[in-house]
């Protein structure tokens, strides 16, 4: 009498690997997605953050407070240390601040923001998920420092 062996064929082998590697290429893109997407959202949070703590600093210690935007994520410029008066924020990831964007904003002591006609009169921030990417979100700002935020494309 034979005894059974245990265990797998090659070709049982071989054939869940194939299942396995189809059900990842299908996968792959949507991932790639899932993470720009987050980037995406965790700089606008960062950001909308560095605002509220500059215009928090600056009614707190009764003087003027600037953000600084670096416009992209190049890991080649680093993000300088923030200052007493001077707050800076950089992208995450493939995340960029588009071009023609504020880069800079400076809150006064009231919470409200200096040279509102000239900085940001109609010019939200508007950081995209990369560069030519198709999706964005979009940073006003009211002349009291309130922040709203709006989902755009680029």
């Amino acid at each position: 009498m034979r005894q059974k062996e245990n265990g797998f064929t090659l070709i049982e082998l071989m054939v869940t690997i194939a299942v396995l590697v189809i059900i990842a290429m299908i996968a792959a893109p949507s991932f790639g997605d899932l993470l720009q997407n987050q980037n995406l959202n965790r700089s606008t949070q960062e950001l909308i953050g560095q605002l509220n703590s500059a215009r928090s600093k600056a009614v707190l210690e009764r003087g003027s407070v600037e953000v600084i935007l670096i416009p992209t994520s190049d890991p080649m410029t680093p993000k300088p240390a923030d200052t007493p008066t001077q707050l800076y924020w950089k992208p995450e990831g493939t995340v960029i601040l588009k071009t023609g964007s504020p880069t800079t904003i400076t809150f006064q002591l009231s919470g409200g923001i200096q040279d509102f006609a000239a900085d940001i009169s109609g010019q939200p921030f508007i950081i995209c998920n990369e560069s030519g990417g198709n999706k964005s979100k979009n940073i006003s700002l009211s002349l009291m420092g309130t922040i709203q935020v709006t989902e755009g494309t680029c």
